[in-house]
This record gives structure tokens, sequence and C-alpha cells, in this order.
């Protein structure tokens, strides 16, 4: 009576040391074929040239400094680009980006020079190899230089903002014409006449503090006609008679305010920047978009834009 149990039990433990084998075979495929998976993986778009430059109708010496993006997979740093040949031309003046000696991976312009709004400029950039697989390689960004908006006047008057704080609240007239942005950044300064550069801003949250708010600008969709606007803004720090303010707009393309939204979105003022290399810690930005060509071997941004500005003296 008891034959057919034990040989029960007997069956049940082969069945099971068959199971047990079947799972660990399985399991050590899924393992090497997990392993093999990522190996591939670490192996893809493992290195892009990443730009960061800009360029205005500022009179100024303009920079692009270059890098080979590090990677997050990897753990390889961002390491300096040097010996790139770069050039910016509208077609009608070209200026050439010159390495600085003291500082390897960063181009300058010859000289203070300035672009002219209403142009489209080409940036070309080559004599590298970022993949290393011996053959020189050529970039490209291209992008509209909006005309500037032009400031008719700026009037201030002290009194309660919007928040109902004591302030004193500034109201901007301009005219926008065919061809000028389709979005603006919009700041004040007092008693400070620096204009300093959109990457001076990066990182730092004062473009997401502004909740993409008054960017957008009325289109002029004929040549020789314009537009009537206003802006506001007010200053909510102490401000004396004799005191200075700067009221200041950058002006840029649609692709421009883009790429400024979405670089936003992916940091945080928590999270401040090297400020020699504004893409520091996002190491490979995959999920930004970018104007250098071609986009699957590049990164980062050269941002083309114009600037106005105008200031008065506070006399109440």
């Amino acid at each position: 009576m008891f034959s057919p149990r034990c040989y029960s039990a007997k069956g049940t433990s082969d069945y099971a040391n068959i199971v047990q084998s079947v799972c660990m075979i399985v399991f050590a495929l899924l393992f090497y074929s997990c392993e093999q998976d990522m190996t591939i993986d670490i192996k893809t778009n493992d290195k892009r040239l990443l730009v960061d430059g800009e360029f205005t109708d500022d009179k100024a010496v303009h920079s692009i400094r270059l890098y080979c993006s590090g990677s997050l997979i990897t753990g390889r740093p961002q390491s300096i680009v040097s010996g790139a040949k770069i050039f910016l031309t509208d077609g009608i003046d070209t200026f050439d980006y010159i390495e600085n000696k003291d500082t390897l991976g960063l181009y300058q312009t010859a000289g203070k020079v300035g672009g002219q709004g209403g142009h489209h400029y080409t940036l070309t950039i080559t004599n590298i190899d970022i993949d290393n697989d011996g053959k020189m390689e050529s970039y490209t960004a291209n992008s509209l230089m909006p005309v500037p908006l032009k400031f008719d006047s700026l009037v201030s008057s002290r009194g309660l903002n919007g928040d109902g704080n004591m302030a004193v609240n500034n109201w901007a007239y301009y005219k926008l014409f065919y061809n000028g942005p389709d979005f603006i950044y919009k700041f004040e300064l007092l008693n400070n006449d620096s204009i300093g550069t959109i990457t001076d801003r990066l990182g730092t949250g004062e473009i997401a503090g502004d909740k993409y708010f008054n960017w957008v600008v009325p289109k002029v969709l004929n040549p020789g006609s314009f537009v009537n606007y206003q802006s506001y803004m007010s200053i909510n720090s102490t401000v004396v008679k004799g005191d200075n303010i700067t009221f200041i707009c950058y002006n840029f393309t649609a692709a421009q305010f883009e790429f400024l939204k979405e670089f936003d979105n992916n940091t945080s003022s928590d999270n401040q920047f090297n400020s020699e290399n504004i893409y520091d810690q996002l190491k490979v930005p995959t999920n930004l978009p970018t104007n250098i060509e071609p986009a699957d071997k590049a990164a980062g941004y050269f941002f083309v834009y114009s600037i106005s500005k105008i200031s008065k003296v506070f006399n109440e």
C-alpha cells in the first residue's frame, strides 16, 4: 500500500529536478542575452560634437566652444575639441573664429564684429574627427537673425504692480518689422548697462522663471510694414531719482525659443552649470533639439539673435 506513495514521491522529485535544470538554463540564456544587449547599447551614440556659441548684432568678440560629448552610460567626461576651422557668413560678410591659444577649444572672432538683422547666417565647422574614423567631418548650422524690434520710448512711474507691491512700473513702446522676432526674452537692469549673453542665463532658472509669459510677439507679414506694440515690467527694488533704468529684449526665432524651452524643461535653478560649459550636467543631451547638422552626430546650439535696448534716467 505504501509502494505507490513512495514511487509517487520519487517521481515528483525527479520532475522538480528537471524543471529546476530547465529554469537554470533559461536564466543563463537570458542573462547572457542581457549582457550582449548592454554591450551594444554602450557603443551606440557614444560620441558627438557638442557646440556652445552665439552671434548677435551687438559689436563684440563672439565666441564658440567645442566639446566632444561625454556619456552617462560609460561615464566618460566631456573633452574639448581643438584644431577646428570655423567661419560664419551671410553671403556678404565672412567672420572667422580663431582658436584661443591660452584656452584650447574656445574659438573667437578676430575683433569686435556684429551681424545684421534680417540676414541668414551659416556656420561651418571643419577639420575635426569626432568619431575617430580617420575621416575629417563637416558640420553646419543655419539661422535667421531677426530684425530687432525698435524702441520708441520707455515710460516709468512709481506705484503698485500686479502683485500689489510698491514698485517702479515700466512700459516700453516699440515697433516690430518684417522678418522680426517670433519670440523675445525681456529683462531690465538698474544702474547697469552690461547686456551679457543668453548663455549667461541658461541653467540659472532666469528663463524658466519667466514661464514663457509675453515671449510671443506679433508677426509682420508684409515687407515695409510694422506693428506697434508695448511690453511691461516692474522693478521691485528701491529706485531713487537719478537711477538709470535699462529695458532689453533678445530677439529670437521660433526654433531658438523651442530649444530654450526644452533646455529649461531638462534643467532647474537648483542645478547650476559650469560657467565654461552650459551643457556640463546634460552630458549627452539627446532629448534636446539642435540646429547643428548632421543632427545625429551633434548636440548643443548655435544662437543667432539680435538685441534691442533702451535706457532712461528715473526722475520721479
